[in-house]
């Protein structure tokens, strides 16, 4: 018997979106096939069919857990810069700039998974868009507690602004549109009243 065949359920899901998430990040969804999640989980595929009955299914639940795993991980990077004295809007580019110039990054994985649009289906882009609205509440949070007169558009615009930069970021293989994001929202701040 393998090992993966004595996991819980839990294991074996944990497992198997561990896998999902290192392929489906660095090789897209098209460039990853189920018999590639079973060899890198470990998990039996008579098991993760079990688990996840298509790719579909399995495409779905790693973008919710990679939602949670995503803004856990930014939350927090956030609030510790705060800590440390940073405005909490401003502290979302630090946040950003360690995961930009992080080994791996390949850019929002949000953004694009929407662009595999053989692979994704109505029900992804609804947990894609609930993802960016929890970005922007989260941004709303962040401005009401340092500019608490910000214009009520500020955190759409913010996420745009973010959005904008990791794309670029990607793309240029650089983080200067991160820099730059980051001197346009200081100004921005800079403009409303305290």
């Amino acid at each position: 018997m393998s090992p993966a065949a004595t996991l819980t359920i839990n294991d074996a899901s944990r497992a198997v979106l561990l896998a999902a998430n290192e392929l489906f990040y660095a090789n897209g969804i098209n460039g990853v096939v189920m018999s590639d999640i079973r060899d890198a989980s470990g998990v039996s595929m008579r098991r993760l069919y079990n688990m996840y009955p298509s790719k579909s299914a399995l495409v779905a639940a790693w973008l919710t857990d990679r939602h949670d795993t995503w803004m856990a991980w930014f939350t927090t990077s956030v609030e510790r810069h705060v800590a440390a004295g940073a405005d909490p809007v401003m502290a979302t580019f630090d946040a950003i700039a360690e995961w930009v110039s992080a080994p791996g990054y390949r850019g929002c994985a949000f953004i694009n998974s929407l662009a595999e649009t053989n692979e994704i289906d109505d029900s992804h882009r609804s947990i894609i868009a609930a993802h960016k609205r929890d970005l922007i509440e989260h941004l709303a949070n962040l401005a009401a507690r340092a500019h608490p007169s910000a214009p009520r558009w500020l955190p759409a615009a913010l996420a745009v602004i973010i959005d904008g930069a990791i794309v670029q970021c990607t793309v240029f293989g650089s983080t200067e549109p991160l820099d730059a994001a980051r001197s346009a929202v200081s100004q921005l701040l800079k403009t409303i009243p305290t």
